[in-house]
């Protein structure tokens, strides 16, 4: 038998069929493998989105790998135990060629750890369409479970969606020969610009509230931090919002005081980052739709617990617009969400003919609202250089600013209460205790700011009330039978024993009513018996107006008149 064979130069041997050494062969691929594909099965779904979404195509090449480690392992078993010949006096020995093919596959497998554990893959140019492809599919399919893990990882990539996404101002533009050639051709801002669209998802907002609100945080800081605030995140601002306000567990609530819930209470870090900012908030409500644009028929369903963490998220875009020395313009976000605030309290007529009203959602609501009011008021006082009030006070006039919102909400919140005429007492708590004596009691706030609102609400009551001289009308009769159920039908000649904040109004209301009310019951009757609610009457036989106050311990109620001409 032939031990050598010569060709030229090059010589071959018969390999020996039963070496001493064995580094890597066919049987410990195949164990190696089936535990990897074991592994895979069962990992969690934030390790199979990480590798999803690797530049390259790093599924293609493990599989190449793989078949390639393992023919040649294969063969090599089959050659060792053939003895087939090699060449003679090579440093490529089968312990070599072994450890190569163990190496490569070592390689494999460190790759897939670097990308899930080490150093996770995260947006940008190399792999824009693949990230984009895995995250629509991952958000289509709907899984709750997957959705946690899969808002958690966004995170990661806030800043380059960001920074890549293209711009909603250059979106549209159809002359622009790059954009109508990045149509035909998607590059990467087009991809982060559909992934800011994509996580709008409401069923992705619930999950980023419920599991990771980091991630909202995340998107937010980046927008305030690269100063960029015309990208595509008004859907997923509003969606956002509407969900923190929704779920009575998320970080509306979980922020909403330090005494209540520690460090989180006072530094609200989530909260700030979505609502505090106010450049950023403006920009989106002027583009589609702000943090603080929820649709009205989620709010119908809002109860007062809802209603206060909206308005603390309203409180915190209102204290960064002061910071920034912005509260004497006319803000969309600020208009907007006053006037989301004022349709709480729409439902106040049903109080009518309720004893026990203190339990009611409609009662809780109210107070929430008047909470508002009194904390914008405080907020505005606290500033070092507060906003300058503009001299337009009139409901139909602009611009407005921060002020007249304010004003017009008291006086909204006035006439709203004028709806509930019964009994006396639910209207004395209602009108009195519970709107009126918090913002003109002599016991609350004399701040610049308070003696402003106070100014502008007197003005605006006066007015409507004005205007039933020549145009009768229920809405004026209301107004005005709340001023008097209030402010009483007497005045005396004492100031400060009245209240100096409504003194004035309580001269003028009286002495219209005193000259007018007669001349209204003659042209309309139907209006001016609108303006006697609550404990007001009218005495026909001696013209004059009468209040009935509480009988207490009294042998008969006390009566107030106030005589007419």
């Amino acid at each position: 038998m032939k031990t050598e064979v010569c060709y030229w130069l090059l010589c071959f041997v018969p390999l020996d069929p039963s070496p001493t050494t064995k580094i890597f062969g066919f049987p410990e691929f195949l164990t190696a493998a089936a535990l990897l594909a074991v592994i895979y099965t069962i990992a969690d779904v934030r390790y199979k989105f990480r590798i999803a979404v690797t530049p390259g195509s790093l599924y293609v090449a493990t599989f190449v790998l793989s078949v390639i480690i393992g023919l040649q392992t294969l063969l090599t078993e089959v050659w060792i135990a053939e003895g087939w010949w090699v060449p003679k006096n090579v440093w490529l020995t089968s312990s070599i060629w072994q450890g190569i093919f163990g190496l490569l596959f070592l390689a494999t497998f460190l790759t897939w750890m670097y990308y899930a554990f080490i150093r996770p893959p995260v947006f940008g140019r190399s792999n824009a369409r693949r990230f984009t492809h895995e995250l629509y599919r991952y958000i289509h399919r709907g899984s709750n479970e997957e959705l946690k893990v899969v808002a958690n990882e966004l995170a990661r990539s806030a800043k380059p969606l960001i920074k890549y996404s293209r711009r909603i101002s250059a979106r549209f533009r159809e002359n622009d020969e790059s954009d109508k050639q990045a149509r035909t051709k998607p590059r990467v801002e087009d991809f982060a610009h559909d992934i800011l669209l994509l996580i709008a998802n409401r069923k992705f907002c619930r999950q980023i509230v419920a599991v990771t609100p980091v991630t909202a945080q995340a998107f937010f800081e980046e927008m305030t931090n690269l100063n960029k605030f015309d990208v595509p995140m008004g859907q997923f601002a509003r969606n956002i919002s509407s969900e923190a306000v929704a779920q009575k567990g998320s970080f509306l609530y979980e922020e909403a005081e330090g005494y209540t819930s520690g460090l989180l209470g006072y530094l609200k870090p989530v909260s700030i980052a979505v609502y505090g900012d106010y450049n950023l908030v403006e920009s989106l409500a002027s583009n589609v739709a702000s943090p603080l644009d929820i649709d009205y028929e989620e709010q119908l369903a809002w109860d007062a617990k809802q209603w206060e963490a909206y308005c603390r998220a309203t409180l915190i875009t209102l204290n960064s617009s002061l910071k920034k020395g912005l509260g004497s313009q006319n803000s969309y976000t600020m208009n907007r969400a006053i006037h989301n605030i004022k349709s709480s309290y729409q439902d106040l007529y049903k109080l009518n003919n309720l004893l026990e009203i203190h339990e009611t959602d409609i009662y809780k609501r109210l107070n929430v609202v008047v909470n508002f009011v009194k904390d914008a008021i405080d907020l505005i006082d606290n500033q070092k250089i507060p906003p300058k009030a503009l001299q337009n006070i009139r409901e139909d006039t602009y611009p407005k600013n921060i002020y007249d919102q304010l004003a017009m909400m008291v006086y909204d919140l006035c006439f709203e209460a004028s709806t509930v005429n019964s009994p006396p007492d639910t209207c004395w708590t209602i009108h009195h205790n519970m709107i009126w004596s918090q913002f003109f009691s002599t016991l609350s706030s004399e701040g610049a700011a308070w003696v402003i609102v106070r100014f502008k609400v007197r003005r605006l009551l006066y007015d409507e009330i004005a205007r039933l001289t020549d145009m009768p009308n229920y809405k004026g009769a209301r107004v005005l039978g709340y001023c008097l159920q209030v402010l009483g039908l007497t005045t005396g000649t004492d100031k400060k024993n009245y209240g100096r904040n409504t003194y004035a109004l309580a001269r003028a209301v009286q002495s219209w009513v005193r000259k007018g009310y007669l001349c209204l019951r003659q042209k309309n009757p139907n209006v001016a018996e609108s303006v006697l609610i609550g404990s007001l009457s009218f005495d026909k036989a001696s013209g004059r107006l009468v209040k009935t106050y509480f009988r207490g311990l009294n042998l008969e109620p006390p009566k107030e008149y106030l005589d007419l001409e």
